[in-house]
């Protein structure tokens, strides 16, 4: 199993699709909030953790730094 994760705390954010678009696979937007939402991401209080495969780390890390709501944190557990 993957030691590196990806949180998301999605309580601030605002749609503006950046993850979506910079990574794909990691990412989608919820039609009904308008928010993105971290594919397969278990909750964890107030965020979604998920397991990053290494061929996903730097696209996300675009999209990390894409975040006007700094929503996206990238780790190694």
């Amino acid at each position: 199993m993957s030691s590196i994760k990806i949180i998301h705390r999605p309580a601030k954010c605002i749609g503006c699709r950046s993850c979506v678009t910079l990574a794909p696979h990691t990412w989608k937007l919820n039609e009904e909030t308008g928010k993105a939402e971290l594919i397969h991401g278990q909750p964890r209080k107030d965020c979604f953790v998920a397991d990053l495969f290494e061929c996903d780390v730097s696209s996300n890390q675009k999209a990390q730094e894409a975040c006007p709501m700094n929503l996206i944190q990238i780790t190694n557990i």
